[in-house]
């Protein structure tokens, strides 16, 4: 179907706005890792899943106690007969058949209350067991939501550095060209160097547009989560100078082995599972006993049969009933060793469940103080290479570097810069997986991470780079400009812009219209 004029142009008015947004900073106030935690927990479908699933399996413990409850019936009916009695005469000696029509009519109220019922008392323990099963699964996935919003945030941020270092190395790069070519102009360049210097520049461009797309998946995957908008310049940062450096505690690793046994919520589910299925043992295994029950009747009935036309009884009964099961062609034995089979099993899925977060215990464990060890080099080869780069443009001057030699000294600094971000954000997430896989996440552990962020936001990276003199090369031919290649970048995004919104190019949607 073919849209309106007037929709083609609010449509393409709303592109050209999300254009200048995604160009310009964000002023509203900064969200934290807080504020987006506290989003998710309203939004979040898995999450929300789980708790309704929590929710369902509660009320299998009313059920199950209606077992042990008394149970109260009436039952009424209300009938019109007619029957025929053929009998002989033994006067006349012949047949003699009569008809009667009458109304019969009853009424039943009956009490019973279960006094012995091993197997109801059983499915009772056993629904108390798959309840705490789904409240620690609900408490499983709520932590395991704080490390999926705290990795997608940490995502974003580190995408955007990487955009941002890309724009920053991008403007160095081009005016590392723009001198390479003046110096070449006044015959104290050489050729090599402006083409070095080109190709740096030309280079850097397809890499801004790949963290650009990196920037903008980042961000949907935290809106997923959220439920909310999460665009990088609302995202409060990573303050460096407010981040603690420090090793796990406690320090012992055999301690967070026992803290991870006592809080870790998915093993708790997983003995809650052994604990429902040694009730459902027991539960089968009471197949081989009796019940008793204790039964109050009232019941009234008025010409019940053709013998008692015009007649009413009231009747009054309490008793016991004992009933004692004695064959049952081997069913209640085949259930018992198909329980007993479901309780070895959830036995060994607890053993293997423990093993395996004794496992991941030791890696986040080890990740932690490997991460402190990583962002506290990587900051000192931040500074040795920031060094190097003095030292190299020195020794350009000197004539003893050339402007290769300041490429690659740039380009350490850079990539040295985008691993120490990363590491840092490796080194929270770390952490807080740490956190996850003991059981101890928790919202007083976000708060903790939180005061490691500044208020100020993240500022978002510009694509764009204000138009600068083009210098001219020898032989008259001319270099494209950085606003060009710039504007190659604003088409690229603008392209994967109107995909995303399922809006074809202007000119072959011109076509079709036509």
């Amino acid at each position: 179907m073919l849209a309106c004029p007037k929709c083609r142009g609010a449509r393409r008015w709303w592109v050209r706005l999300a254009a200048v947004l995604l160009a310009s900073p964000y002023t509203a106030g900064a969200v934290d890792l807080l504020d987006a935690y506290r989003q998710a927990l309203e939004n979040d479908a898995t999450f929300l899943a789980a708790k309704a699933n929590a929710a369902a399996a509660s009320e299998a413990v009313p059920q199950a106690r209606a077992g042990l409850l008394p149970n109260l019936s009436f039952n009424a009916n209300r009938s019109t007969n007619n029957t025929d009695i053929t009998q002989t005469n033994a006067f006349l000696g012949g047949k003699v058949t009569s008809n009667f029509d009458y109304m019969a009519e009853g009424q039943n109220l009956t009490l019973r209350q279960p006094l012995y019922r091993r197997a109801n008392m059983a499915q009772y323990r056993q629904a108390e067991a798959q309840v705490a099963v789904a409240e620690r699964t609900l408490e499983f996935e709520r932590q395991n939501l704080a490390l999926r919003v705290a990795a997608a945030y940490f995502n974003v941020l580190a995408a955007q550095d990487h955009l941002r270092f890309a724009a920053e190395q991008k403007k160095a790069y081009y005016e590392q060209w723009q001198r390479a070519s003046a110096m070449l102009e006044k015959g104290a360049g050489t050729r090599t160097d402006r083409d070095e210097a080109k190709a740096r520049y030309d280079g850097v461009l397809s890499q801004e547009i790949d963290a650009a797309n990196a920037v903008d998946l980042a961000e949907r995957t935290l809106a997923s989560i959220t439920g909310q908008p999460a665009p990088a310049s609302a995202l409060a940062s990573l303050d460096a100078g407010r981040l603690l450096l420090q090793p796990p505690k406690p320090a012992l690793f055999d301690k967070w082995v026992s803290l991870g046994v006592a809080s870790n919520p998915e093993l708790a589910s997983l003995r809650y599972g052994i604990e429902a299925y040694v009730q459902e043992v027991d539960k089968q295994r009471s197949g081989h006993l009796p019940t008793l029950d204790l039964i109050a009747q009232r019941s009234y009935t008025s010409s019940e049969s053709v013998s008692t036309i015009g007649s009413a009884y009231n009747t009054r009964m309490i008793g016991l009933q004992l009933a004692i099961p004695l064959f049952s062609g081997g069913a209640v034995m085949s259930a018992e060793r198909q329980a007993q089979a479901g309780l070895e099993r959830s036995r060994q899925q607890y053993e293997a469940g423990k093993r395996q977060m004794t496992l991941n215990l030791r890696r986040e464990y080890n990740n932690v103080l490997l991460g402190i060890s990583k962002v506290r080099a990587l900051e000192e080869a931040l500074k040795s290479a920031r060094l190097a780069l003095a030292s190299t443009e020195m020794g350009v001057k000197a004539g003893t570097r050339n402007t290769l030699d300041v490429l690659n000294a740039r380009q350490q600094i850079y990539a040295t810069q985008r691993d120490l971000g990363k590491a840092r954000y490796d080194y929270v997430v770390g952490g807080l997986r740490l956190q996850a896989v003991a059981g101890t996440m928790s919202e007083e552990v976000i708060e903790t991470v939180n005061q490691w962020l500044s208020v100020g936001g993240t500022e978002r990276a510009n694509i764009i780079i204000p138009a600068v003199r083009k210098p001219s090369t020898d032989g008259g031919r001319k270099q494209g400009s950085a606003p060009a290649a710039a504007a190659r970048v604003a088409a690229a995004l603008g392209a994967a812009k109107a995909l995303d919104a399922n809006e074809p190019e202007p000119q072959k949607r011109d076509s079709v219209e036509r």
